[in-house]
């Protein structure tokens, strides 16, 4: 009696700590038209509509609409004085190459910011700084 209401307990904790992250990526998912070829940690991506969200506490996802283009990279929590009323996503752009650097989701202060890549950190060294482009991502 003692094991099955022990098994019974783990399995409900189980299935609690796995459904608040789905819920969590459910409804932090947002969409974003990026009109131009970027960077996402070492994967280039193509111009066009992407959803962006969540994967895990540490992790985002992002993907084209049509599912053929991916990337998933670790990300780190950064903090805004302001809370933003919309979505965002942060590009530092060098020359003509654009890599994505952060990732706001609205009503919330708490964003993430991607690791430069080894690319990001090369042109970097030949450009005083990046210009900064900021899409606006609706809530899906």
């Amino acid at each position: 009696m003692k094991n099955q209401a022990l098994k019974a307990t783990a399995t409900l904790g189980l299935l609690v700590m796995l459904a608040v992250p789905s819920v969590f990526a459910q409804s932090s998912t947002m969409v974003a038209n990026i009109p131009f070829n970027f960077v996402v940690g070492k994967t280039s991506l193509p111009s066009g509509e992407y959803t962006v969200k969540p994967l895990a506490q540490a992790a985002i996802v992002i993907q084209s609409k049509d599912s053929h283009n991916c990337a998933i990279v670790l990300t780190m929590s950064v903090q805004s004085n302001k809370t933003p009323e919309t979505g965002k996503l942060v590009f530092n752009r060098y020359g003509d190459q654009y890599f994505l650097s952060k990732v706001w989701h609205p009503a919330n202060p708490t964003g993430r910011e991607l690791f430069k890549s080894r690319a990001e950190i090369e042109l970097a060294k030949n450009f005083s700084k990046p210009q900064t482009t900021i899409l606006i991502a609706q809530k899906q």
